[in-house]
């Protein structure tokens, strides 16, 4: 029974007692560094959200802007997507660096060289472009509904 009880007081002594066996890796945190980590992730976080709403702000008011805009002078309709891109490349070399390609509810697409809050702006721009003109360019207005 000695024979058997020493090693096994040996054996619990030695593993109880010695470092080797209950070395444990301890890590100290600062907590002042981990506080100013995310008081500054917080910051950061703000920073982000005010820049978000500043944008969509921002978009908001181009929106409401352009949704005034509705009257717009056309130089050409047409019904094949492709016609309607490559008249208003044509359209910019000319010098009407503002045109863009309007959707109508009829299916076409409409060449506009400018956009303007009334139909009376539309309208002198059509007569400001063909002014002093041998050959007027043909021009309409169409109101965006």
């Amino acid at each position: 029974m000695k024979r058997i009880v020493i090693p096994i007081l040996l054996i619990s002594l030695l593993a109880g007692g010695c470092r080797f066996f209950n070395k444990k890796e301890v890590k100290k945190v600062d907590t002042l560094a981990a506080w100013q980590a995310k008081q500054d992730s917080i910051k950061v976080q703000a920073a982000i959200a005010a820049k978000e709403k500043a944008v969509q702000d921002s978009l908001q008011r181009v929106q409401e802007m352009l949704a005034k805009l509705k009257f717009h002078v056309i130089i050409g309709s047409f019904k094949v997507p492709t016609n309607a891109d490559e008249w208003q490349q044509e359209v910019v070399k000319k010098g009407f660096s503002n045109s863009k390609i309007i959707d109508s509810p009829n299916g076409f697409k409409m060449v506009s060289i400018g956009a303007f809050e009334t139909y009376s702006k539309a309208f002198t721009e059509i007569g400001k472009i063909n002014q002093g003109k041998e050959q007027p360019i043909e021009l309409w207005v169409y109101e965006v509904k």
